[in-house]
């Protein structure tokens, strides 16, 4: 590192823009360590290995071993993504705070308390041998890149003064349960749930429920539900070859998480003799969640079932030291950390475990005013399980059997995955280690309750399942499973079903072939405001409010689809957010009013019904005043004029880098730029909370059809690299605004042709 290097890289960590020559200076040293030209190296491999990187910057890896394709993937995987697999691994093993200082704090507190760092001690040597190896390789070829780099590693470890420790296997295994507690965990649904005993009885139901809880995935196949709207999902269909139009399958799947920088996903190819296959993973984690092998294609998407309780511990009054198990009293097992802060004095934390699990009551807020008994949680995580195993074998499978084969190994988190072939076949699977209690029940369950006690797990062919179903598709999009007449019980905080029930929609003059596929992941009408419009102008029609008024003019003639020029969606999101709290305001304690908020159920039932005694003036006093609230939270932020209550000024995606500075912020951020769709749109691009910007949604879209086997069609919403100043940072991001694809090849011939640089990795 030249002098010059040093001292712009301390400018360009400080809080004071760059002047013309400096930001000259910053773009080509981002530019000359982002290139990723031809190269050739020695590694740890049996074989010759190659890396082809097409026009996305996606990187096909060619090898002759299973060992020696993993070790290829790590080596691209760090070139791209090295600061971001080393986040990952930080947020998972709780030690964020030590390099990004005080403001991630809570998440190692939570990382730690959940105890993801212990379980990734002890599970590698669970581990088969097979998979080992092959993680084993994947790693090796990442310590190999961090050698490669030497002292000019990727720009934010140069601004924050550290380089990265090897990685190991413990450390794959770290950041995977990472991800799981990150879709699975999600204690404060329970907390959510429980805060139910706030409400009168009669609504109590309601507030849990769902909305469009009659829209399954199996519609023949339930479960019971209690229903939130977190605002995240996924979407995923595959329509049979004898309903598509040129007879052959599509599959198609779109995974939503908040909008990360970079990107949550990592587009590459795996090509062995014989073997091709690509779609996109987790960066640090193994394995193709979304792809195609020219055979057989998957997508996922997030089940909410439950695979955790937390439980209120009983503690010996003569000693506190101590809690109830069945008939004896047990010590607390305490550990006692100290995390690491940036700039801070390092933070003590004691964690305390029982037989169950941690106590985690630092994790959640107390329901009671006095706090809550300790609460212990109980997490499928926690447990041995094959996760890795199951990940890298999907993309293996050639048929129906096989990959429900491939299914069997996985735990968590629980995924709804659907499956389309080259012979027209369709399917869906369920998969993931669920619980068997001895009761229903969605909030907090009793450490002493027998009843509550976990006494088994559902059979994997228990599991809900289907393969060429009578309507010739099959899809999902975060609701309910199945009906309750199931003979499993499956229960947990599902999404609302409005995605799902536009899918059906979509589909119910016949699905239509490729480009309808891409129209409907594009799709921005919200079947939400469809339902509820109605009914909201019909609790406002007999009042002579004029901002009542106002808002009823905009919603009445409005589509319901959130275009970038309409003042429908502003207005209807702003009046569901004061709406909804002032629905839970009336008996919820205004502190917990955040967390209860994604609690819809009860707020569409009393619009729906609004004769139902709950508010003492009625439902619709209540609406008109919540209409007020909406308009003049509206003209305070927009104006006046209604005319410029456009979506496109509100919904905005605009997407920093956790070392986003003034002086760096328009290299390393994304956006900002305004982005049709919404939280319950298809097109999913979230926004449903103030202020109403696009915070989550679509990440990585692909569509497979396999009239053309040996290609499919994906994007991403950034960039499949993570270095700033790369051409592939944030080179898909209008692609991603404007629904265009890029094309994947599963042939070397189109991939070689196309090719921006090659690598070859020699045994040595």
């Amino acid at each position: 590192m030249t002098i010059a290097d040093t001292e712009l890289l301390a400018r360009l960590g400080g809080d004071q823009p760059l002047d013309a020559d400096l930001t000259a200076a910053r773009d080509a040293l981002l530019a000359r360590q982002a290139a990723i030209g031809d190269a050739r190296f020695a590694g740890a491999v049996g074989g010759t290995v190659e890396i082809l990187r097409d026009r996305a910057g996606v990187p096909h890896v060619f090898a002759g071993n299973r060992a020696d394709l993993w070790y290829g993937v790590g080596v691209a995987m760090a070139q791209d993504r090295l600061w971001q697999m080393d986040r990952l691994r930080r947020r998972a093993l709780g030690r964020q705070a030590e390099v990004l200082g005080p403001k991630y704090l809570a998440s190692d507190i939570a990382h730690r308390t959940v105890g993801i760092d212990r379980i990734a001690a002890w599970q590698p040597a669970r581990i088969d041998g097979e998979t080992h190896a092959a993680v084993a390789a994947f790693v090796a070829g990442i310590n190999r890149q961090i050698d490669r780099f030497g002292a000019d590693l990727p720009i934010e470890f140069r601004l924050l003064g550290y380089r990265p420790e090897p990685f190991t296997v413990g450390c794959v295994v770290a950041i995977a349960r990472g991800i799981w507690w990150s879709l699975n965990g999600r204690i404060d649904r329970l907390m959510a749930a429980e805060a139910a005993r706030f409400l009168p009885e009669a609504v109590r139901q309601a507030y849990l429920t769902p909305e469009g809880s009659e829209n399954l995935v199996l519609p023949d196949g339930g479960s019971l539900a209690a229903g939130s709207d977190d605002q995240t999902g996924s979407n995923n269909w595959a329509v049979a070859g004898g309903h598509a139009p040129h007879g052959k399958a599509l599959l198609a799947g779109d995974p939503h998480q908040p909008f990360w920088v970079p990107s949550s996903w990592y587009e590459y190819g795996l090509h062995l003799p014989g073997f091709d296959a690509a779609g996109c993973g987790h960066p640090g984690f193994p394995g193709l969640w979304w792809g195609s092998n020219g055979t057989v294609a998957w997508s996922l998407t997030n089940n909410m079932a439950s695979t955790r309780d937390l439980y209120r511990e009983e503690v010996d009054p003569n000693d506190p030291g101590r809690y109830r198990d069945g008939d004896v009293w047990r010590r607390f097992e305490e550990r006692r950390i100290e995390i690491p802060v940036r700039g801070a004095a390092p933070h003590a934390l004691t964690i305390r475990s029982t037989v169950r699990g941690p106590v985690v009551n630092a994790l959640v807020p107390a329901l009671a005013e006095g706090g809550e008994p300790p609460l212990s949680l109980r997490w499928v995580g926690h447990e041995p399980m094959d996760d890795l195993r199951a990940s890298m074998a999907i993309a293996h499978a050639t048929d129906w059997r096989a990959f429900r084969a491939a299914l069997r190994d996985w735990s968590v988190a629980v995924f709804n995955f659907v499956y389309a072939d080259a012979v027209g076949n369709v399917g869906y699977q369920m998969a993931g280690r669920i619980p068997v209690r001895g009761r229903i029940t969605y909030g907090l369950r009793d450490a002493a309750e027998a009843a509550d006690r976990w006494t088994g797990y559902i059979p994997f062919d228990g599991l809900p399942h289907a393969y060429n179903p009578a309507r010739g598709y099959v899809a999902s999009a975060n609701q309910r499973i199945v009906p309750a007449d199931y003979p499993h019980p499956i229960y947990g905080a599902y999404s609302q079903a409005h995605r799902g029930i536009r899918i059906d929609q979509a589909f119910a003059g016949g699905p239509g072939g490729r480009d309808a596929t891409i129209a409907l992941q594009n799709d921005v009408k919200n079947v939400r405001a469809e339902r509820l419009c109605p009914g909201i102008l019909a609790v406002l029609a007999g009042s002579d409010d004029p901002d009542a008024a106002l808002l009823s003019r905009l919603l009445a003639g409005w589509d319901c689809r959130y275009g970038l020029e309409s003042a429908g969606p502003t207005a209807f999101e702003t009046f569901m957010y004061h709406w909804q709290r002032r629905v839970l305001a009336r008996h919820m304690p205004e502190r917990l009013l955040d967390l209860t908020v994604q609690q819809t159920g009860l707020c569409v039932a009393l619009l729906a019904d609004p004769d139902t005694a709950y508010f003492a003036e009625g439902t619709p006093a209540a609406a008109v005043a919540a209409a007020r609230d909406a308009v003049a939270a509206l003209r305070r932020r927009l104006g006046d004029d209604p005319a410029g209550w456009t979506w496109g000024r509100v919904h905005v995606a605009h997407w920093p880098h956790p070392l986003s500075g003034p002086a760096n912020a328009d290299a390393f951020d994304v956006g900002p730029a305004a982005v049709a769709g919404g939280s319950h749109t298809v097109a999913n691009t979230g926004g449903e909370l103030p202020p109403h910007g696009a915070s989550s949604g679509a990440e990585y879209r692909i569509v497979v059809d396999f009239a053309a086997p040996r290609s499919f069609l994906a994007v991403q919403n950034i960039g499949n690299s993570g270095v700033p100043g790369s051409p592939h940072y944030r080179d898909q991001f209008d692609d991603w605004r404007l629904g265009r694809y890029h094309t994947i090849h599963l042939d070397r011939a189109p991939v070689a042709a196309a090719a921006e640089s090659r690598t070859v990795i020699e045994p040595g």
